[in-house]
């Protein structure tokens, strides 16, 4: 693998176009495939508009819809990122299975516990876990992608690439050192406790975000909102030891410290709002979450592998997960028209769940 080399990402959504613009405008050869017609049509006119705090630029890149995924039989790229939604992949790793060489190892860009599933489809040994952390981006339109967290604001490495057996190799180390130029990354040799910190900090705020309409900055703000997120916090940190992930700290704070402050304990509280709040002051206004996005759009959201998952999997193992419980279902009804987004979904969600 070569430090400039060639890059396919299959899913044009923020994360997909951030990502690909990124290592295009670094120099990286990237083939973006996706099926939102309007958005490929306008990169291959003008290339991808990328606004961030630091400023605005275009970077140009080969755009495909999907019905042109059979050229990438003719293609040899380094790497391949899986950046789909969460529901969409099965068949998008199937589509690389069909057309991709085989040599060419696959990374899961998306959030949730996924490798697994994308490995029984493209073969557990070219399968790889990638993490993206802190990227807080959104889709303005067809042809552009928006962030609103300054590069390296995250507090932490942004991107994590991890083998599914747990051991460091050089190909982890050569999808790293590219996503470097996108913003920071590095290899983990834990990808499964990652996955879990990731996916508890997503149970956090997106729905939240989601079923208020608020920025993911105003739901790090909100003393309220933030009350909400520590008892989320604190109910997947719990399943998450039952199920054996030792989350050893969660926006830099202890996940003892979430417990604690879920609990009641007062200088746990004040800490968990104070860490939740400091997350709010790298960031600049106007960033939606994904199911504040997919909400907005009529489209289905993530949230069934969210919070959702958290409330599956807790009375499997004789635990309570009330308050995801009332966000996945709330967000249910949102998504079927049934409840309009807005602030006063917060005593919905209080409404009915106890505190862990």
């Amino acid at each position: 693998m070569t430090p400039r080399g060639c890059v396919v990402l299959l899913g044009g959504g923020a994360v997909g176009s951030f990502i690909g613009g990124g290592l295009a405008a670094a120099g990286h050869e990237v083939v973006l495939v996706d099926g939102w017609h309007d958005h490929v049509e306008a990169i291959r006119a003008d290339g991808l508009l990328m606004t961030t705090p630091e400023g605005a630029q275009r970077a140009r890149l080969q755009a495909w819809h999907l019905g042109d995924a059979h050229r990438l039989r003719n293609v040899r790229p380094d790497v391949a990122f899986l950046t789909v939604k969460l529901y969409d992949t099965d068949w998008a790793a199937a589509l690389l299975e069909t057309w991709l060489p085989q040599s060419v190892p696959v990374v899961t860009l998306q959030n949730a516990l996924v490798e697994e599933r994308v490995a029984r489809i493209v073969g557990h040994g070219r399968t790889l876990g990638g993490i993206g952390s802190g990227l807080d981006v959104f889709m303005a339109g067809p042809g552009e992608v928006r962030r609103t967290r300054k590069r390296g604001a995250a507090g932490g490495t942004v991107f994590k690439i991890g083998e599914m057996h747990g051991r460091r190799t050089p190909r982890a180390e050569a999808i790293a050192a590219m996503l470097s130029d996108v913003d920071t990354a590095g290899v983990t040799t834990d990808l499964w406790t990652e996955r879990w910190v990731k996916l508890t900090a997503n149970t956090m705020t997106s729905g939240l975000s989601g079923l208020t309409g608020l920025s993911l900055k105003a739901v790090y703000s909100g003393e309220e909102t933030r009350l909400i997120a520590i008892r989320l916090g604190a109910e997947a940190i719990t399943l998450g030891r039952a199920m054996g992930f030792t989350l050893e700290r969660l926006y830099g704070l202890p996940g003892e410290a979430w417990l604690r402050a879920a609990a009641g304990d007062a200088e746990a509280e004040a800490a968990a709002l104070d860490t939740m709040a400091a997350q709010a002051a790298s960031m600049v206004d106007g960033g939606m979450s994904g199911t504040l996005q997919d909400l907005s759009k009529g489209r289905p959201t993530e949230v069934a592998f969210f919070n959702g998952f958290i409330a599956t999997e807790a009375p499997r193992l004789g635990l309570a997960a009330p308050t995801h419980a009332r966000v996945a279902a709330l967000i249910a009804e949102a998504e079927s028209g049934a409840l309009p987004l807005g602030l006063g979904n917060l005593a919905l969600i209080t409404a009915g769940t106890t505190a862990t």
